[in-house]
């Protein structure tokens, strides 16, 4: 984060779920929730695609990686995948979620991949997942102290499987300040606190995270979905929205 973010935190602990985090250490636990978007190619030397960035988060028992449906276009959702840590082993979900397409919208621009099963065989897997409690409750814009956006831009990939089959992921963290509200209730518009040099292209589907004053001291929430983004400014799908989802689409399971 930009030293004026940092200097709000480092002094303190940051409170997330039960857990009080130090200030200098938010940023990459936050941060590690972000995934980058993979898809199983079944070809032996183009084994995988990198097509964006995911959220992984754990709701009700559930290990759950979400994404942006506009990510998916001309891909078979079926092979939706995570690497292990080492990037030997390519493990797919067990099954998918979503709505149907909605133009007026981009509350329905939103799915879900359970890894639920996989993730009891590979305990590597657990840390990667967020405890998707709750939203963050409202407050005035000058309790917020920031947002953390995190996310896989396409430009910042390394993908030289063909030569040295080796993928470098990179993963871009943003800080940014609450700006606007759209006509689209279900977003949120945030202004970049220092402006991107590149377009973040990829960053779809990567994490939104707020950190706000309570009582005097600094929490750590989930706030929602990246759905789209600029140099300047990014619409995140609000954690409400992503949530009522999730309690929608696994209501009767």
């Amino acid at each position: 984060m930009p030293n004026s973010i940092l200097r709000q935190f480092s002094a303190h602990g940051v409170q997330v779920n039960n857990l009080v985090i130090p200030g200098r250490s938010i940023e990459s636990v936050l941060s590690r929730h972000a995934l980058n978007l993979v898809i199983n190619n079944d070809d032996e030397l183009f084994k995988v695609s990198l097509v964006g960035s995911a959220t992984a988060v754990r709701f009700q028992g559930r290990e759950i990686l979400l994404t942006t449906q506009h990510q998916l276009r001309n891909f078979d959702p079926r092979q939706v995948a995570m690497l292990t840590d080492s990037g030997s082993h390519i493990i797919t979900s067990g099954g998918v979620r979503g709505y149907g397409p909605h133009p007026d919208t981009d509350a329905y621009d939103i799915a879900a991949f359970d890894f639920t099963e996989p993730c009891a065989d590979r305990p590597e897997f657990k840390k990667r997942f967020f405890d998707l409690l709750s939203g963050p409750p409202d407050v005035l814009n000058a309790q917020v102290l920031g947002l953390l956006l995190s996310g896989y831009p396409t430009i910042d990939q390394e993908y030289d499987v063909h030569e040295n089959n080796h993928l470098g992921l990179a993963r871009r963290n943003v800080v940014c300040q609450p700006y606007s509200q759209p006509s689209d209730q279900a977003l949120l518009t945030v202004q970049a606190v220092q402006p991107l040099e590149v377009h973040p292209d990829g960053m779809s589907g990567g994490s939104a995270f707020v950190i706000q004053l309570e009582s005097g001291h600094p929490r750590a929430y989930f706030a929602g979905l990246i759905v789209r983004g600029g140099k300047t400014t990014f619409q995140i799908l609000k954690a409400g929205y992503v949530i009522a989802f999730l309690n929608s689409v696994f209501a009767e399971e």
